[in-house]
């Protein structure tokens, strides 16, 4: 008997070792349940083989929750699938009206297409003064040098609000929070400049030409370490300020600055273009409508969806997401919308045989608490993702995440992560995984789920 135990006590370590990660994985996860921070936590993940799509392994795989930033993994892909990795927005730009003697009047139409790049400072094509330039040198060479009439902004793209009804009143009006339009500019953000003035602070700068003292009403707390994490910017409807900075911030820096959206782009370019134009073509304006046929004046493309798709993985740009979305809607029925661009994406994952039962989407980015999804939704199209001719393009696109190819979520009481994964054994796998409702610090939640995808690699 005494031989038998001492066998038996020997071959711990060996039953020990040979515990699989997918066992280890299991355990962590039971114990993590027990843990205080997490009792009331709901928890979801799925593992799956992307060579053979078996699930490796899942906890409550159909649980549907909100996602936050990882949705983007699911709407890049169904952009990459839709509209193709060179699709470029071509915003168009005509002139209505006649032209005699280098005197061009009538009226510049601008056709919103949707483009989000349109004069953002991301990519070298897209710089607003390299616009501007190709813009005054069409009409130079259609004969103009001097332009009497309009500037008209056609924006019909979308049929439905720039901003999303879904999302938080403290998200809309901080630039993660912009809407989506047909005529974007300047990624629909702008930055203001705030300097401490005794108990509050000034607005001394700001890079949309809004007026510093009329338009921003300054509600901030001073507070020692504050950041302008901790400050918040809401849209006034009903006071003579565009926006209200509220929260706390530290007054012993001598500039905090904070990114803002913008509340109306189409209106922001349309006095940058006209100012531009008064001082190259001696702009003078009028209503002058003439019946003459449109003439093509240019076309400014946007750079190919493969980088756009790249920005908006690597830092999570909202505004992006929504443009593909709504894009893939108007590239599909003419039109554009949230309702019908999360419709064709859900088709996307069906025509894939992935059901999408229980899904209910607000939006492409992640920004809206309502959003529900599963992670074996997710998962399952990250699996499906690696079969098409645009997955290296997608792959790329994934920031590196704790060695990880992977895109991360972070709302309100909900962290997520969704990527690919090399397992121990050699295997390729990809995952999806939400963490809602946990009690303890969002660092400690993110130190958590790494742990648990360390247990993997």
């Amino acid at each position: 008997m005494k031989k038998i135990l001492y066998l038996l006590f020997s071959l711990l370590p060996f039953v020990s070792n040979a515990q699989t990660p997918i066992d280890k994985l299991h355990t962590a996860f039971e114990t993590l349940e027990k843990e205080a921070s997490y009792q009331q936590a709901a928890i979801s993940f799925t593992l799956i083989d992307t060579k053979t799509g078996k699930i490796l392994f899942d906890k409550n795989k159909n649980l549907a929750l909100a996602s936050a930033s990882i949705l983007k993994t699911f709407t890049t892909a169904s952009a990459l699938h839709y509209l193709g990795d060179e699709f470029r927005y071509h915003t168009n730009i005509t002139f209505k009206g006649r032209i005699h003697n280098h005197v061009g009047s009538g009226q510049l139409i601008i056709y919103g297409s949707g483009d989000p790049s349109l004069g953002s400072d991301r990519f070298e094509e897209t710089q607003p003064e390299l616009i501007k330039k190709q813009l005054v040198s069409a009409l130079h060479n259609m004969g103009i040098d001097t332009l009497k009439g309009s500037i008209r902004i056609v924006s019909n793209l979308f049929t439905d609000e720039g901003i999303n009804k879904a999302w938080l009143e403290e998200d809309v009006a901080n630039y993660y929070g912009a809407g989506i339009y047909p005529l974007n500019w300047k990624e629909n953000k702008f930055e203001i400049s705030m300097t401490p003035s005794g108990k509050s602070f000034d607005i001394s700068h700001n890079t949309a030409g809004y007026n510093n003292q009329t338009d921003f009403c300054i509600e901030l707390i001073p507070k020692d370490g504050a950041t302008t994490e901790d400050a918040f910017a809401f849209f006034e409807k009903n006071k003579s300020c565009r926006y209200a900075i509220r929260g706390v911030l530290s007054n012993n820096e001598n500039i905090q600055r904070m990114q803002l959206a913008r509340l109306d782009p189409a209106i922001d370019f349309t006095n940058e273009l006209t100012s531009l134009l008064q001082d190259e073509l001696y702009f003078q304006q009028n209503d002058s409508v003439y019946a003459s046929p449109e003439k093509n004046v240019t076309t400014i493309l946007s750079p190919p969806l493969s980088k756009l798709v790249y920005w908006c993985n690597q830092k999570s740009l909202n505004l992006y997401a929504e443009a593909f979305c709504k894009t893939i809607a108007a590239h599909r029925h003419k039109k554009g919308s949230w309702i019908t661009g999360i419709a064709d994406m859900l088709q996307f994952a069906a025509a894939r045989n992935i059901h999408t039962n229980g899904i209910a989407l607000k939006d492409a980015c992640g920004l809206a608490p309502e959003n529900k999804i599963t992670t074996s939704l997710l998962a399952q199209m990250l699996r499906h993702n690696v079969k098409e001719t645009w997955y290296p393009v997608f792959y790329e696109s994934l920031p590196l995440i704790n060695d990880l190819h992977m895109k991360s979520g972070y709302i309100g009481g909900t962290r997520s992560y969704a990527g690919y994964i090399k397992l121990k054994d050699g295997r390729n796998a990809c995952f999806a995984f939400i963490l809602h409702n946990y009690t303890c610090s969002p660092g400690e939640a993110k130190r958590k789920m790494f742990q648990l995808l360390d247990l993997l690699k």
